[in-house]
């Protein structure tokens, strides 16, 4: 169950970077402060179960069990070493023990185990302990010191170590109702490549349902990657169509007031019904769409609105390009908004008003220099410096 768990922990860990480099700002942070922790927890857990970590404490059920089944004996600590490893700031000790039971053979093990610190001074060497041994035949036994009676061990003695024979404490095992119980997946050779194919499902599963909701900025990602550019630019042609069909969606309808397109985000402010006037802002960045709330300056007419249709949106890194060109200045970071120009009939009820045909509008500069331009949204006529 660890290596399951410690497997989901780095398929989290994985996809919780990918959601980092191409999620919005703060996407997989929370991801990554879980995993990590719990992925270290159980890789630790599990090399010191592998290293044969294991438990001296008797439950209730067992201590029954073995006096039922004369189980019950004495043991002397021969030697006790500290690993240096610590648990909870208590030390994982090696014990070297003699255990003679009630009934069977004695014999010598030695075990893995974390001890409170306050109980180092009941492990001395040549210090007699009162046991359960937990399986017939042994090695795994318990402390039961102040459970059993002097009279339910009777006139015991531990026989000299060299006298007896050594056995192993099995290795990532534990003994429940008296059998020995391993790994639910098993730890041997056997079944390894099926082992290692399930692990690896298990990390692909966590990293796929951490950056599902991430999908289409990772499938932007790879696509930039194979034009040999780092990240996405969202005023691309393919890029912003995504963008703007995964806005149009989350939207509910194809009405818009305004749209400013980055090289990392866009943002749309959009009526919240159709046929209304009140106005929400919508932000699409690393692949997911987010609703804002109100937009700070609500338009007074219906007729501001316009569609994503009236945007020529495969031209508009077309535009940005030629506009570079003739000012001789780079792209680089710059913006795009799309409003409705102004009303400049003077005869007109609306004049004055944003409610005359579409506009794109951007500028390019650089420390020392600017141009502005101004373009018809769906891309006919020409380029404009205002």
């Amino acid at each position: 169950m660890l290596r399951l768990v410690f497997s989901a922990a780095v398929g989290t860990l994985i996809g919780g970077a990918i959601a980092v480099l191409v999620g919005p700002p703060g996407a997989g942070i929370w991801v990554l402060a879980i995993a990590l922790p719990v992925g270290i927890l159980s890789l630790v857990s599990m090399r010191l179960g592998a290293s044969g970590l294991a438990s001296t404490a008797v439950s209730q059920e067992d201590l029954i069990r073995a006096r039922a089944e004369d189980r019950l004996g004495v043991a002397r600590i021969e030697a006790v070493r500290q690993t240096g490893t610590q648990i909870n700031d208590q030390p994982l000790c090696e014990i070297d023990v003699t255990v003679q039971p009630r009934r069977g053979a004695g014999y010598a093990t030695t075990v893995r185990t974390v001890v409170p610190l306050v109980e180092l001074s009941s492990l001395q060497a040549g210090a007699i302990r009162r046991v359960a041994v937990l399986i017939d035949g042994g090695p795994e036994f318990g402390f039961v010191d102040g459970e059993v009676s002097a009279a339910e061990i009777g006139d015991l003695v531990v026989p000299p170590r060299g006298s007896v024979p050594t056995l192993v404490w099995p290795k990532a095992m534990r003994v429940v109702s008296g059998a020995r119980r391993g790994p639910l997946l098993g730890i041997g050779p056997r079944g390894r490549m099926l082992r290692g194919i399930l692990f690896l499902v298990v990390a692909l599963v966590a990293a796929g349902a951490v950056v599902a909701p991430y999908t289409r900025a990772v499938i932007m990602t790879v696509q930039a990657a194979q034009e040999g550019r780092f990240g996405v630019d969202l005023r691309r042609p393919d890029e912003l169509a995504v963008a703007a069909k995964a806005l149009e969606d989350e939207i509910g309808h194809d009405r818009i007031v305004t749209v400013l397109i980055r090289p990392d985000f866009i943002r749309v402010e959009a009526p919240v019904t159709l046929g209304r006037t009140e106005t929400d802002v919508w932000m699409y960045r690393g692949g997911v769409v987010e609703h804002t709330g109100a937009a700070s300056s609500q338009p007074e007419l219906a007729a501001e609105q316009f569609v994503w249709k009236d945007i020529a949106l495969p031209k508009v890194w077309s535009l940005l390009s030629d506009a570079s060109t003739e000012s001789g200045l780079g792209i680089d970071d710059a913006s795009v908004l799309v409003t409705r120009g102004t009303d400049s009939d003077i005869d007109s009820e609306t004049f004055g008003e944003p409610v005359a045909a579409p506009e794109m509008r951007f500028s390019l500069r650089t420390e020392y220099k600017d141009s502005s331009f101004r373009v018809n949204a769906d891309g006919s006529g020409e380029l404009v410096a205002p």
